[in-house]
């Protein structure tokens, strides 16, 4: 489990965190959502161990993430960032193998690249340079790269954890399910899931749980039908919005009569 107990951040006398109270089981999907500087990054990248100035506790399967090396956090959880770069003109099928753990046999590192290739639908192009492919392009590239290294690391005994921060960003429709799709079926292989989404609607179809974060605090945690209300999401957002739930699907929508409205 990856527990959080009042887990706090302050940087430059600024509150970024606080007192974030928070448990990612194996096997969940957790949504993360909230407005542009509620802490959502922030907060992954404490979660993730990448952060190490936070206060409070912060425990993955018993052990604090800054006690462990990096080649074991590696082996532990794997991580998409909201925007990774890549200078280096290496080759679809060249990122996607990059990070993995020398421990793994080549031809087993050989057989996860060529799944992970296909989950992310890559296929038609694993021999140009990522330097040539589209921002969507690059994303899926890189889903691949931590999908390779979370089985990896579930191959040496590891793997249990994957955070991912906004992976839908740059993709059209078909792509966004593509990639949410890998995301939830490690989750039903037993990993751990965060995301930090946009679309609340996407997050209510893919979410066990949803945390809602404003201003680095947890405004509210629960089932997507308990946590998406009108009143908290308007509150949330500054918007007006409409929730329906129809057929057990929750969508959420602006209130577009409303947002043009000049009263």
């Amino acid at each position: 489990m990856l527990e959080a107990k009042a887990l706090s951040l302050t940087k430059g006398g600024k509150t970024l965190l606080s007192d974030i109270d928070l448990c990612l089981k194996p096997g969940e999907f957790l949504a993360v959502l909230g407005p542009n500087g509620a802490g959502k990054s922030t907060l992954m990248h404490c979660l993730s161990g990448a952060e190490r100035r936070a206060t409070g506790q912060l425990r993955m399967d018993g052990h604090d993430p800054a006690c462990l090396d990096a080649a074991t956090l590696a082996r532990q959880r794997a991580v998409l960032e909201q925007s990774p770069r890549v200078s280096a003109p290496y080759s679809v099928e060249a990122l996607v193998q990059l990070g993995t753990p020398r421990e793994l046999p080549t031809d087993e590192i050989a057989a996860l690249t060529e799944q992970a290739i296909d989950l992310l639908d890559l296929s038609a192009l694993r021999h140009r340079s990522v330097l040539q492919l589209s921002g969507g392009e690059q994303h899926r590239t890189h889903m691949a790269r931590i999908m390779v290294q979370l089985w990896a690391g579930q191959r040496l005994g590891g793997g249990c954890y994957l955070l991912v921060d906004e992976p839908t960003a740059s993709l059209d429709l078909q792509h966004q399910i593509t990639v949410l799709r890998a995301a939830r079926q490690a989750a039903l292989q037993g990993c751990g899931v965060l995301a930090i989404l946009h679309d609340l609607s996407l997050a209510a179809s893919v979410a066990d749980r949803i945390l809602l974060l404003k201003a680095g605090r947890i405004m509210a945690l629960g089932s997507p039908r308990d946590v998406l209300t009108r009143q908290r999401l308007e509150a949330l957002y500054g918007l007006p919005l409409q929730v329906q739930q129809r057929d057990n699907v929750l969508t959420v929508t602006p209130d577009y009569s409303r947002c043009w409205s000049t009263t």
